[in-house]
Parts: structure tokens; sequence; C-alpha cells
């Protein structure tokens, strides 16, 4: 089951608050033999890791940008089965939080949730998830579909079928494909998703039309819900009527527009983020002379909508090192699009007094890609840093700091996302030397800087493969050590927090690892990964959140705990 895919499927002519995750031992004589049963070192620079943090559950929330390339069914359902008997509430939680777009997320009664919900995006990670759960655990499947639509997209339940004909052919299907078809035509029926539904309807094409397997699948899937809909006979008739009810929706308004060249009815306010993005980097508004209109239109807004990832919104600023030619509209576009993701991000968000600011691992290693994607994990931690001296106010909301060799205090310049980038001029090279963040503490601190204005944490966004330290010690506790060597008091290093943003590149090194740097329990350090930064949220805190969490296992918890996320149903 989901081993192979299919070479072809047809010939063609031409709620409840959750405990602590943790599975460690309390027992503090059995946890150090369990912790030096666990030591590994890191990739290429032997630095002391563990390779659990001591709970399945933060293992994987700690991996989420492993999983931006597109796992396979049987990794996934190994996973699935570490956690599921544990706790399938918690289970449920996470392949939703995977899967989550980020965004106040609309409800089948038609009203929305309060604030943005927080999530990674995943969306072949959460369609395997779920299938698994449809077909281990069917009962908890069916309680829970609808919050698939709602934490995605009704997309996401063609991609389910779609990936049971693509792997298993029709005669081997997996999911209970009737029950399928009346979650659909419920929803066609329903007022409040009845819209969107119509816009992600496979269309019926010519079997000769369909040259690729996805296409042969969406083929099939839009024939068996047209005989659903109007029944087996007369099927040229019923083919007909499938398109038209399709073409009916206006949802997707702006599409049809272009289809029948009507190009300067658009409403540009009906695009949604990632299609405006694609079409404002290309040539269409060129080509169609509507550059004036959507400059027009672009300049009124403060923000726009976006969904997609920050690293991808701002790919288009750079290459490697050099600045991209960018019309006057393109950079308004972006910066509008970007200052939308700080919105999204701020809303629910309390950002305390925390005090954090940005550490970029600027390391050799950080040049090799991540894995599922088409940059490197230095650029995608250079634009997640803007992100965040963005997103997160106070005194160090302009400055983040490098560090490889050394580390050193840099200053955004300009004023601008788009110009705060293009006016970078770091570069990736040499070790890992984390400890360096000490370093340049205590040489503020020696320079007469008042211990009171220093960031209270970090947050660093490396992909973990730090040099080892002298002592046979994590880089994390080594790091208070060299604080506290540095002339900081007790009080502080005790209380200095250490977000580390996992951003693994698979390619530097020749492999992957799950490596960290305690269990998820010790304190005030945060194991955090995926490449949508607005989960930073509940580290600072959130308005639904009554206190700040502790440690890995507690950050884990938060962001179970959101309001949609509640709904799910055991």
């Amino acid at each position: 089951m989901f081993t192979t895919k299919k070479t072809s499927l047809f010939t063609t002519s031409n709620s409840s608050k959750a405990k602590s995750t943790l599975n460690t031992p309390s027992n503090p004589f059995l946890k150090a033999g369990h912790r030096q049963s666990v030591t590994t070192t890191s990739l290429g620079n032997g630095a002391v890791k563990l390779t659990t943090t001591g709970s399945d559950f933060v293992d994987q929330f700690a991996s989420a940008t492993n999983y931006r390339k597109p796992r396979t069914y049987q990794d996934i359902s190994k996973d699935m089965l570490s956690i599921w008997g544990q706790d399938k509430n918690l289970a449920l939680r996470l392949s939703f939080y995977l899967r989550m777009i980020t965004r106040k997320t609309s409800l089948f009664d038609g009203t929305k949730t309060e604030t943005s919900q927080r999530g990674q995006g995943l969306k072949h990670e959460g369609v395997f998830r779920m299938i698994w759960i449809a077909v281990n655990h069917p009962e908890d499947f069916w309680n829970n579909a609808h919050l698939l639509v709602t934490v995605g997209s009704w997309q996401d339940i063609f991609t389910m079928l779609s990936y049971d004909l693509q792997w298993n052919g029709w005669e081997g299907r997996v999911l209970d494909w009737k029950k399928m078809g009346e979650f659909l035509l419920a929803g066609l029926e329903n007022e409040n998703t009845n819209q969107l539904l119509l816009k992600y309807l496979p269309a019926i094409k010519a079997n000769s039309k369909c040259k690729t397997l996805e296409a042969q699948a969406d083929n099939i899937i839009a024939k068996w819900l047209c005989s659903l809909i109007f029944g087996e006979k007369n099927k040229g008739n019923t083919y007909v009527s499938y398109r038209k009810m399709k073409s009916s929706g206006t949802a997707h308004s702006w599409q049809q527009l272009i289809s029948q060249n009507k190009m300067f009815q658009i409403d540009f306010n009906t695009i949604h983020g990632r299609a405006l993005s694609k079409m404002v980097s290309g040539k269409f508004l060129k080509n169609n002379r509507l550059e004036s209109k959507f400059t027009t239109w672009i300049e009124s807004k403060p923000v726009a909508k976006y969904t997609g990832y920050v690293y991808e919104l701002l790919a288009p600023v750079k290459n490697g090192y050099k600045n991209k030619q960018l019309s006057a509209y393109q950079s308004t576009t972006i910066n509008k699009q970007f200052y939308g993701l700080i919105e999204t991000g701020k809303d629910g968000m309390v950002e305390g007094e925390n005090g954090f600011i940005v550490v970029v691992d600027s390391s050799s290693s950080m040049t090799g890609k991540v894995a599922g994607t088409k940059v490197s994990a230095y650029d995608v931690a250079k634009s997640m840093a803007l992100y965040f001296s963005h997103l997160l106010e106070g005194k160090f909301k302009g400055a983040f700091m490098e560090f490889a060799n050394t580390c050193e205090m840099r200053f955004w310049k300009g004023n601008t996302p788009v110009e705060q980038l293009q006016n970078d001029r770091c570069e990736a090279y040499g070790s890992t030397h984390f400890q360096g963040v000490a370093t340049t503490f205590g040489r503020y601190l020696k320079q007469g800087v008042p211990e009171s204005e220093f960031p209270k944490g970090i947050i660093c966004v490396s992909d973990g493969c730090f040099n080892s330290t002298s002592t046979n010690k994590s880089n994390f506790r080594t790091l208070k050590d060299n604080l506290l060597e540095a002339g900081f008091s007790s009080e502080y290093v005790e209380n200095f927090k250490v977000v580390l943003w996992d951003i693994p590149n698979n390619y530097y090194y020749g492999g992957q690892q799950k490596a960290f740097e305690e269990f998820a329990d010790y304190p005030n350090l945060y194991h955090i990964s995926g490449l949508d930064g607005s989960a930073i949220a509940f580290v600072t805190g959130t308005t639904k959140q009554t206190s700040t969490p502790k440690n890995s296992d507690e950050l884990f918890l938060a962001a179970m705990d959101q309001e949609v996320l509640d709904l799910v149903e055991v």
C-alpha cells in the first residue's frame, strides 16, 4: 500500500488540555543513563547532540523543515505509529498543525477563528498523515475530516483521492470512496463551503488529453464525482452539466476572466496571495497592459494577502548575493505582502518583554539547499531573520547577529523589507562557532553596556551543526557557562532563553539527522522547526496562552492548544 506509484491509470491514445509528552525516565540516575545511550555528534563538526528530546511528539514538531520534501507513506506511517498509541488527540492535532495554513481560519458554519491560527503549511505531509488515519482509524478520521478542509483546503480531499489512485489504482483503493463522495456532496450543498469546493473540482477532460499520472487520476475523480451528482446515464450530457456547475463558482472569477480574455475586468482584490505574487513576478501585467492599473491598486493597499513562506516571497529579490532587477510595482507588491505576513503573525501574539534577538548561522554548511526547496539554508535563515526583526517589537527590532568563525552584530539598512534585503552584503562561509554569541555579548558588557540592556534570549536560525566544545557538554550548556565567565550575573544566565529554530540542509554533509541539544524538559531551551516563522508566537506568548512555556515540551503543547485544534474529536 502506497509503496510504488502506478505507471498509468488508463490507456491514452496519444480538545482537552494535554499533559507532558515526555517518555524519558524521571529518576535522575536513570535519566543520566538514558542520556548517555542517546548521545551522538553533529554531522561535520562533532558537537555533542542527542538523537531524541525524550518526546516523540517534540522530535517530530522540531523536525518540520525536514518534511518540506515529500516523504514516503512508509516513513510517515512509522512516525504516526510512534505517537498514536501515546495520545491520539495530540497525534491528530500535530497532523493538522503540520498541514495548517497560517491565517484566520474559516469554519464550516461560516464563522472564523478569533485570531490567526498558526501552522506549517505542509500539504503532502498533512495529507499522507490523514490518509494513514483514514486507513487505520476511520472513525477518528471521519470525526475530524472537516478540520482538514478547515486548516487546509478542499483540494486536500481531492489530493487524498488522487494519491489513492496513483499508488493503488482503481481496483486497489484503500480509502472509503463512498463516504468521501458523501462528504463532497455535503460540501456542495453547504452554502458556507460550496463556492470554494467548486473552485477545486477537478475538470473533466478527454482521456487522450491526460498525459500524466496526476492528470489521469484527476480525470477519474472528476468523472466519478459527476456520476454521483448527475447519475450514470447520458454521460455526454452529464459532463456538460458538471462543467457548467464548476464554471458557476465565484471563488475563481479572476481566472475565468483571464480565460475569456477580459483582463481589464479583473478585480485584484479577488486574487489569492500566491497567485498574486506569481502574476506580478512574471510578464503577465506588462503583456496585458495592466501595469498602471495594478500599480494604482497595490499602492492604495497598506498590506496585501500572502499565505506562502517568507523565503518564497523574498526569492525574487536576490539571486545568491546579487540583487535582481525589480520594477517599482514588483518591489511594492513584495513589501505589501511581507507586511501582510507580519500583520497575520502579530494577530493574537503577545510579544511581552522577552527581548529576543535573532542569531543567524552563516557558516559554510548553510549554503546547502533545504530539502524540498530550491534555496539554501542560509537564504531561508536570512529571510526568517528579516521576518523576525519586523515581527518582534522592542529595542532589538532592527538588529540581528551572525556567527561563523566569529559572531558579529548586524543592522538592517533601508526603509522597506526589499531595501533591507538588497542592502545586506553578508555571506555564508567558515565554521559554526555558536559560542561566539557569548563572546560578542561579553565584549559589549566590557564596553559598558548595562546587563539590563541585553537581550533576554536569542532565536538561533541554524542547521544545528555547531562546532564541538572543549568540554563534553552541549553547546547550549556551554553557552550558559561562557555567559557567566563573560561577567553576566547568575540570575541573567539562569533565565536566558535560547530558541533553536532548525533549518537543516540535507546536501552539504551528504545526509540528514535528527539531533537535539537537550531533552524536551530542559528549562529555557526551545527546539522548534518549520518554514513558517509565525510559530515563534508560542514562545513569546499568545492571547490564548495563560503563561509562556518553560521548555520544548511546553512549547509543543502551546502550539497544539489553538482554537481550531481544540475542535479535534477523539
